[in-house]
Parts: C-alpha cells; sequence; structure tokens
C-alpha cells in the first residue's frame, strides 16, 4: 500500500520498493492503530474484517500501490 504523501518518517520496507510503499500488513497496522482498535492482529486473517479494513484504509488516505503517488 502506499502511504499518504503527508506521511512523514517513514521510508520503504525494502530496497526494492518505493520511497512511501509498505506491505498490506503493516500497512493494516497503521490502519489498526490509527483507530484504535485494541483486538490483536496475531494468526489467522478475519476474512469478514477484510472490506471493513480496506475501506477504513482508503479513509485515511492510503492506497493501492497501482495507484499514482499524490
Amino acid at each position: 500500500m502506499r502511504l499518504p504523501a503527508d506521511v512523514e518518517g517513514l521510508g520503504n520496507c525494502e530496497y526494492t520498493m518505493d520511497r512511501g510503499v509498505v506491505y498490506a500488513c503493516h500497512a493494516g497496522g497503521v490502519v489498526h492503530y490509527l483507530e484504535g482498535w485494541t483486538h490483536h492482529e496475531v494468526g489467522a486473517l478475519d476474512v469478514d474484517r477484510i472490506d471493513l479494513v480496506w475501506n477504513v484504509a482508503l479513509n485515511h488516505g492510503l492506497k493501492p500501490v497501482s495507484s499514482k503517488p499524490g
């Protein structure tokens, strides 16, 4: 996922990724923090929450990597 353009202090996850791009699991952690969710994210994926987390991520300005920065 591409982080919002105004995010500062974060680089990239690996040398092969563009600046401001993080793995979806890291983006999920960011969203988890921003929303103040208290449930843990360790273990099996809760498929019933995928759409919720996706939409919340988009609302916070994260974008799929296929989207242009900005």
